[in-house]
């Protein structure tokens, strides 16, 4: 029993010393693994991540300041397959007044195996890069030198900073899989923090004591750790995979110094709303501003509706003024100054958008939200910081109306994506309105092919697509960002040699065109006196979107939507149709979607026509089955071959 006990001892402490986590420490084994044990075909995999939250009482500074020290190390399986950013560490590093975060410590290294060792090739200091994004953010960066394929990179940074009333958000799931992940917290007991946790995953967590001797008072220390994380996949309908992953993040709720100090930060989401319309910063913009009753009178009229009045003031608003690009809900500039200056953050101009229309007599408010690249609200967890951006409302004939002034191409209940983030909520002096963020306007998006089959199956012809509301918003904003970009992304639909590619807008109607012409396209197969052709040609579905069996996550769709298209395919001389496909439909129960696809010939022309319906501009993860079966019916009749014999 004895040497039974020795065995199992060395055994485990051979498996501790093979998961060394400190960096500097990477194995040989570790250099030598070809595949993830999680998932066999994953191009790279955490070995681990881990991030140590440390506060402390600067003497010096008189105040609670915190170090916040990260560690990891990844396997890269595949380089080529590998995200880009796994081959950065880029640190984001936050400015506010004479308060600024700083790095302490960075360094990094790419380990590959060299004659049968481990070499790894560090990252020089000069190689390690800061930029000042803008007024409140700066980065450092640094790349990984010498990666290949098998090599392990390992990372190492410390950041200074005095910000400690919300720790920011760590991230124990990835888009790969993650062997180790952990986050420890060690705080005053004095100081109380509560964790807003999300994702499927249940944690190890422990707590401990211990006593900080320098500063004579007790610490409290909390870790949440997970094993074995298996990456998120990329899903359809997801407005940011960020929402889907393990994480956490911790907000201080109290301050508690016994027979000194008390003070509670704990709160409600009406509480939250209060306060800020008591806050000269939020509801005091509100009040008063006469320098805009020139402005907002020459904008309405008595024989106007309510609506019309408002719709005036919006794009009065939106295309006079313009945001420069910073969220928050608080005004940079005040409004008194964004209407002089023409410019501010979200809060100033979409303020002064509330402030015009109550001045024309209308029942508008703000509306606080969080933003979609800054995960959704939980609401069981009030916390002021995880909203990040205002809108405006009004209320006509008990309906609601939402806009967004910092977007020059959006519409009334037309809201760009970053919206798009479920609930918020509307603010007024009378308390505080939990409404759904969303977009009622149905967008639709049309296909047209006019094309012409020759005897040998090659297709020529013309393409044209027209899209409106929430498409053609969304396409122009990016356009507008980036237009070589757009256009490579939208040709890279298109698998073949394009001619004459055009791009034609008409803001007036809210519409984007787009038309390219084809010429000789090999999509028929001959075989004798027959020709075999999808008559869908190159606007065929041939594979699922959906990657997994089951769903806890919404789907979100930005919009209602209507999808045609329309394929005219004119026959060969002296051909003849012996089979067409069959004509397909099908309907997601209450109606939310349907399906349908028709082919016909008429007068020597084959004539497709496909449609798809969805009525909801977001559904609950119970529809996720019913969707993803929706789109395999559609895979299913879109497959169908026609037969061409000729006579």
């Amino acid at each position: 029993m004895k040497h039974l006990f020795t065995l199992l001892l060395g055994i485990s402490f051979t498996t501790l010393v093979a998961q060394d986590f400190r960096y500097g420490k990477i194995s040989k084994e570790e250099v030598l693994s070809e595949k993830s044990q999680l998932e066999p075909d994953a191009a790279a995999e955490v070995i681990y991540e881990t991030s140590v939250v440390n506060l402390e009482y600067s003497i010096s500074e008189r105040k609670f300041k915190a170090n916040k020290t990260v560690e990891g190390r990844i396997k890269i399986y595949d380089k080529n397959r590998a995200d880009d950013e796994l081959l950065k560490i880029e640190i984001p590093l936050y400015i506010s007044g004479s308060d600024r975060e700083k790095t302490i410590e960075f360094k990094a290294a790419t380990a590959n195996l060299e004659n049968g060792k481990v070499v790894s090739t560090r990252v020089r200091n000069a190689d390690i890069f800061s930029d000042r994004k803008n007024k409140y953010w700066e980065t450092k960066t640094l790349t990984f030198p010498n990666v290949q394929n098998g090599s392990v990179i390992e990372y190492r940074y410390v950041i200074d900073t005095p910000f400690i009333f919300d720790l920011g958000r760590w991230f124990f799931q990835r888009d790969i899989p993650v062997q180790y992940s952990s986050y420890k917290l060690i705080a005053p007991e004095l100081i109380v923090y509560s964790n807003d946790y999300r994702g499927g995953l249940i944690p190890k967590v422990k707590n401990d004591r211990t006593t900080n001797f320098q500063n004579d008072y007790t610490e409290s220390i909390i870790e949440y750790s997970l094993e074995n994380i298996p990456s998120i996949k990329n899903e359809p309908y997801v407005l940011n995979s960020n929402n889907m992953k393990a994480s956490i993040r911790f907000e201080m709720m109290k301050l508690e110094h016994p027979g000194i100090l008390t003070q509670n930060f704990s709160t409600t989401w009406a509480q939250i709303g209060k306060d800020l319309m008591e806050s000269s910063n939020f509801g005091g913009q509100l009040k008063g501003n006469s320098f805009l009753d020139e402005t907002v009178n020459g904008l309405i009229a008595s024989d106007k509706t309510p609506f019309e009045n408002a719709s005036m003031i919006f794009n009065f608003v939106k295309s006079n003024f313009t945001w420069d690009r910073f969220n928050s809900i608080i005004p940079e500039n005040g409004l008194r100054q964004t209407f002089k200056n023409k410019t501010g953050n979200s809060a100033d101009i979409n303020l002064l958008l509330v402030s015009m229309l109550q001045k024309a007599g209308l029942d508008a408010a703000p509306v606080l939200l969080s933003t979609t690249n800054n995960l959704i609200i939980n609401y069981s967890f009030p916390s002021r910081s995880s909203l990040n951006f205002v809108i405006a409302s009004v209320i006509i004939n008990d309906k609601l109306f939402l806009m967004d002034a910092t977007e020059k191409l959006s519409d009334i209940n037309m809201l760009p994506l970053r919206d798009l983030n479920h609930r918020g909520f509307r603010v007024t002096e009378n308390g505080v309105q939990e409404i759904p963020l969303t977009n009622y306007s149905l967008s639709s998006n049309k296909i047209q092919i006019n094309a012409e089959l020759s005897p040998d199956g090659s297709i020529s012809g013309n393409f044209s697509e027209i899209r409106d509301a929430y498409f053609a918003m969304n396409d122009k904003m990016d356009r507008t960002d980036d237009p070589k970009k757009f256009e490579k992304q939208y040709l890279k639909n298109y698998n073949f040699d394009i001619d004459g590619f055009k791009i034609d807008e008409n803001d007036e109607k809210g519409i984007s065109r787009y038309s390219f012409k084809f010429t000789d396209l090999s999509l028929g197969n001959v075989v004798g006196n027959k020709i075999i052709i999808n008559p869908m040609l190159f606007e065929q579905l041939v594979k699922s979107s959906f990657t997994q069996e089951s769903r806890t996550y919404p789907l979100e769709f930005g919009t209602a939507m209507n999808e045609t298209k329309i394929i005219k395919i004119k026959l060969p001389q002296g051909y003849k149709t012996e089979s067409l496909p069959e004509q397909k439909q099908h309907v997601v129960q209450g109606d939310v979607a349907a399906y349908a696809y028709q082919v016909k010939e008429e007068g020597g022309y084959l004539i497709v026509l496909t449609v798809s319906q969805l009525n909801h501009s977001s559904l609950p993860s119970d529809y996720y089955q019913h969707i993803r079966n929706l789109e395999n019916q559609q895979i299913a009749a879109e497959a169908q071959q026609l037969v061409l014999v000729k006579e």
